[in-house]
């Protein structure tokens, strides 16, 4: 039987630019209960909510995969198990966002902010974990009807007030039908 995959999206760390501690240790107890329900933890691998994330996850026994923006295997954190090393910047966001079952946003900057805009396209549901900062607190003001990113009403977005919370939704959403369109993957050559 194939593992569930629950993804977190949120604040990278950057030199100079400490993330506060609630943001780390609200993403640390979302690994932690990621690992304690059985579900793989992805992420983007490297510093930050990720690092903090897969920390949790993996003191609770858990799995941690990291879609990494380098090319190289050694940049990701150390509480990676299976590092992904994309090369591919900021466009392995697509990876986070289209490959979890579900995600769940922390924080975030406009590197979340565009996870998150994919995940809707391609209907990967969401839980935006609020009082976090960044877009998570921010997102729902521009919401249409509460929900909705715009009119196509593609993937409702769901909201949290703790890491259980929004553990306990994310886990509930994962067989949660998909939309069909929006940004499709070609099989064979050109297309075909």
């Amino acid at each position: 039987m194939r593992r569930r995959t629950i993804g977190l999206i949120g604040n990278a760390s950057r030199p100079g630019a400490p993330l506060p501690d609630a943001l780390l240790d609200a993403a640390r107890e979302v690994g932690r209960l990621v690992a304690e329900s059985g579900a793989v933890l992805l992420n983007g691998g490297t510093g930050g909510t990720m690092e903090a994330s897969a920390e949790g996850a993996h003191l609770a026994g858990g799995l941690t995969v990291g879609f990494l923006p380098h090319a190289d295997a050694s940049t990701a954190n150390p509480y990676i198990d299976i590092a992904l090393p994309t090369g591919m910047g900021t466009m392995r966001n697509v990876l986070t966002a289209r490959c979890a079952d579900s995600l769940i946003m922390l924080g975030g900057g406009v590197g979340t902010l565009n996870e998150l805009t994919v995940a809707y396209d391609v209907g990967t549901p969401t839980v935006v974990l609020r009082g976090t900062g960044g877009w998570a607190d921010r997102i729902a003001a521009t919401l249409i009807e509460g929900r909705w990113l715009d009119e196509r009403r593609t993937a409702e977005l769901a909201f949290a007030d703790s890491p259980d919370e929004a553990v306990a939704l994310a886990l509930s959403l994962v067989d949660a039908p998909r939309r069909t369109g929006g940004l499709q993957a070609f099989a064979g050559a050109a297309g075909d």
